[in-house]
This record gives structure tokens, sequence and C-alpha cells, in this order.
């Protein structure tokens, strides 16, 4: 039977990466079958999750094991000369570049696309800085919290009531970020085969971000009016909300949005009377009697637990969701039936259960997810079998401190 993890064998990647976005879509390739090789170096350029954790060891911070399972690693010093030729040379033997530096970080290197494209045209660069790679503000540091302010999404991302902005601590552009990289490299990977040429993406994480609230630049360019918080609000379904359940911060999210599951709602519930009632007798009556009716409804769900509520509406049709936690998801039965979670056995911060990428292939199986190699365990390798440097060489290079 054929593997996932064999899916992009043959393709190799060179990673520049730090943080969130752009690791995570490093495993995510490596995951499936590519040859992800992550450019660090103790001179400047570690990944600043290598110490995100109470380990002195930089191999393990739990955050960067999480975002760069299965990647190699090399550690060379890319403010040397020698460092930056050599990576010059892996770059004629790699298929694509994936990056999230500041912009022009590489280009102060001698590390640019016109230099990299000297030694391999058909090489696929993709970029995921904040705001892109040109603008006034293209220059900004930029992390998912801040990107996701200024996109709109935080401001949004309240209760109107609230006098200030809430958001979420998901850095929701990062995840944005590593799974449109991975998606447009692959495409351009085939486009560069097909016409021997290769092409660099800019995908500002801001951007794709702000994409998802396509309907708020609407409401403003063709209405003319100022989007405002919402909560749980919905115009088109009622009740709508998030209703507190049996049990300390418990809660459920119901939402029913026609008549069908408004009158089945209501004989779950032991209220048959309500579908007569004329504040509810339709959607727009319900909308308008909002508080009313969340009232009745929370005077239901807050005498029974948050999974009871769920499954016994589920069982009426009626579209219901228990508001996990993360103890939730880990015994989550659904996504155990799935293995939703790979399991490590061991390792450098000891048993731990990670997700994997959430998709499956019908029809195929699936390796083990691997644990990122330890930092620049693959120097001699990538620089002997690949480059082709004799071992002399390699440690002559280590004493001068080009390899770090």
């Amino acid at each position: 039977m054929s593997i996932t993890n064999d899916i992009l064998k043959g393709v190799r990647i060179l990673a520049f990466t730090t943080g969130y976005a752009g690791p995570y879509a490093g495993r995510l390739l490596a995951n499936y079958g590519a040859e992800v090789i992550k450019i660090e170096s103790k001179k400047g350029g570690l990944d600043t999750f290598r110490h995100y954790g109470q380990h002195k060891d930089i191999d393990a911070a739990p955050r960067f094991i999480e975002c760069n399972l299965g990647v190699r690693s090399m550690a060379i010093n890319l403010k040397h000369p020698t460092g930056a030729r050599l990576i010059r040379e892996l770059a004629g033997k790699s298929d694509a570049i994936l990056q999230n530096f500041r912009p022009r970080v590489l280009d102060k290197l001698g590390l640019g696309d016109d230099q990299l494209r000297k030694v391999n045209p058909k090489l696929v660069i993709v970029k995921l800085p904040g705001f892109g790679s040109e603008g006034p503000k293209s220059g900004y540091g930029t992390w998912g919290f801040n990107l996701t302010a200024f996109s709109g999404m935080t401001y949004l991302w309240n209760h109107p009531e609230q006098d200030r902005p809430i958001g979420s601590q998901g850095v929701y552009p990062d995840h944005l970020g590593f799974v449109m990289g991975p998606t447009l490299m692959v495409a351009a990977l085939l486009n560069s085969r097909r016409a021997g040429k290769g092409v660099t993406i800019d995908l500002a994480q801001i951007e794709g971000t702000a994409y998802t609230l396509g309907t708020t630049y609407l409401e403003t360019s063709v209405n003319g009016d100022d989007p405002q918080p919402k909560g749980n609000h919905y115009a088109v379904a009622a009740p709508h909300g998030c209703y507190r359940c049996q049990g300390e911060d418990r809660w459920c999210v119901i939402s029913v949005r026609d008549e069908d599951e408004w009158r089945a709602f209501c004989n779950t519930i032991g209220r048959a009377e309500l579908v007569g009632d004329p504040r509810f007798a339709n959607l727009q009556s319900r909308l308008k009697h909002r508080a009313e009716l969340d009232g009745i409804v929370e005077h239901w769900t807050q005498s029974r637990p948050a999974e009871e509520v769920m499954t016994t509406l589920q069982a009426a049709a009626v579209p219901a969701g228990v508001v996990q936690t993360g103890a939730d998801l880990l015994k989550d039965p659904q996504l155990r039936h799935r293995n939703y979670f790979a399991p490590f056995a061991d390792s450098l911060i000891g048993p731990f259960e990670i997700p994997r990428s959430g998709i499956v292939f019908r029809g195929m199986a699936e390796n083990a997810l691997r644990l990122p190699n330890r930092f620049g365990a693959d120097n001699e390798q990538i620089l002997g079998e690949l480059l082709g440097y004799d071992q002399a060489t390699i440690e002559q290079w280590r004493r001068e401190e080009i390899l770090t």
C-alpha cells in the first residue's frame, strides 16, 4: 500500500523559518515526504521558539518540537561568506525555499531571489512575511497576535457591550499562513516542472487574514457602514449563542436556523408551547425577542451537563456543540476514533501526544511523525554526501565557526 509520507518524496526544501507559521508549514511539507532542511545559526538566526520552555537545551523547547516535526537541521553561519556560498550551492540542488524572515534579511546575506536563481532558475520561493515584502509597513516586526489586531479581526471578535477589544489568544494568521504556504508551494512546484522556471510567492499573512473578512469589507465599501462587534448574534439564526451549562465554566453552543429546527428544539426541551408563542412565531420575531429567548434556553441548559445538552439536541437534529477545553479534546471519542493524536513515547521533554495534520488520505497508509533532528545534526551528511566535501574540510569549517 502506498503511504502519504511519500507524496512529496524527492522534493528538497530549504527552510529559513522561525516562530509558528514558517516552521509549521515546513512540518506539513515534511510530513508528506519532502526533505525539509532547516537552516539556523547560533551566530544569529536561531528559531525563536527554541527559547520557549524551561529547558536550557535548545532542542527541548516544546513549541519548537511541535512546529518542526520531521524537519532536518543544518547549523551554518550565514553571515560568513563561506556559509552563504554553501547555501547557494545547496539551493542549486534543491527545489524550493520556504522563509518567514523579515523582508530583505536574506538579500543582505547574499541569498536573495536573484542570487539563488542564478544557480537554480527553477527554484520556487515561498515567503510568509507579516505585511508582505513591499510597502511602508513591510519592515514591521509581526506576530500572529498583532496581525490579528491589524486585520480588524480583534475588534470584531467581541461582544458589543465590551469597552475594549478582546479578540482571541489563537494566532489565526499563522494558521492560515502555514496551510496556504505549502498549498501554493506545491502548485508552484508543478508549474516549475512544467515551465522550467521558478516563481516567488509573496504571501503576506495580514492579507491572508483580512481575506477571511470579505463580507466586512463589502459592508463598508458597498453600504458605507462601519461593522461593529456582534458577539454571538447571527442574523439568520435564533436561538444562536453560547449557553451556560451545569458545572464550573461549562458551556454549549446552540444554533437554530429554521422552523423545523425550532419545533424540534422546543419539543426537546419540553416547551412545545413556545412554538405557538407569538414572540417566537418566526425568525424575525425570535431575533426581536432574543434576550427573552436566550433566558429560556439557558434556564434549560444550566441544569444539565454540556455533553448532555449537545447529545440531546443533536439527537433531535438541532446543531449544538460543547465548548471543549484542551483536556476535553484529548479524550474526545471522535478525535480518538480518527487517530488524530500522534503519540511520542520518548523525547527530550518526555512522553507526549500531538495533533497530526488533520488530513486523511483514504486507501493510503501513514507513517508515524518523526521528532525534529537535533540542532546541526545533518551538517556532515548534507555537506559530505550531498555537496561532496571531505571530512577534513568540514572539520576546518567547524573550527572556523562557519558551522555553528
